[in-house]
């Protein structure tokens, strides 16, 4: 039987996960638009900076199942920082790079999400179903396309036109989610707030 500390764990735990996974996407965005646009890196340091503090409060929060305040708040600004970097995400008319850094972001990001949600049903003892587990394979092979494709523009080199369609597809579901991942984003502050009224 899960006990009312025990779902309000889970509950912060899956805010941590989504804050990790919105971190992860602007990472993988701005790592990318470094390599092929020459970007500059400092909103990629500073990114990679709340990544790495929110990755060791998910430790500590996996053995201790609980939130200090002050690890609280401190999430709670990485998620108002995020929210702000995820509102000029999609742009109007993006280029082919543009369109890469997107798509190759948003996989990176939803793979770290599945992981986490695999994890939470094992440390909290909750059944996931199926879905979860299965779609592992689905993001690791999608996750490599992406980096061959990064990979193939920073030597120079062509894009077959399969590929580049294939891109532009994932692209379009992609900017359709526009409206859901703002209102994603609000949820973490809830979950990281989330207590059974006692």
């Amino acid at each position: 039987m899960i006990t009312e500390q025990h779902y309000e764990a889970s509950i912060n735990y899956n805010g941590i996960i989504l804050l990790s996974a919105y971190l992860q996407r602007q990472y993988v965005y701005r790592t990318i638009q470094v390599r092929l646009n020459g970007a500059s890196e400092e909103p990629l340091n500073k990114v990679k900076n709340m990544l790495d503090h929110t990755e060791a409060m998910l430790n500590v929060f996996e053995e201790a199942k609980s939130l200090l305040d002050g690890q609280r708040n401190k999430l709670k600004s990485f998620a108002d920082e995020v929210s702000l970097m995820m509102q000029n995400y999609i742009k109007e008319n993006p280029d082919f790079n543009e369109r890469l850094a997107v798509v190759g972001s948003t996989l990176y990001s939803e793979q770290l999400m599945n992981n986490g949600i695999i994890k939470l049903g094992y440390i909290f003892k909750q059944n996931i179903g199926k879905d979860f587990p299965a779609r592992v394979k689905f993001y690791e092979e999608r996750t490599k396309v992406i980096d061959v494709m990064v990979q193939l523009v920073s030597d120079g080199k062509e894009i077959e036109q399969g590929m580049q369609d294939i891109l532009n597809k994932w692209y379009e579901g992609i900017a359709n989610q526009k409206k859901g991942i703002m209102e994603d984003l609000s949820k973490i502050n809830e979950m990281l707030d989330y207590k059974i009224p006692r």
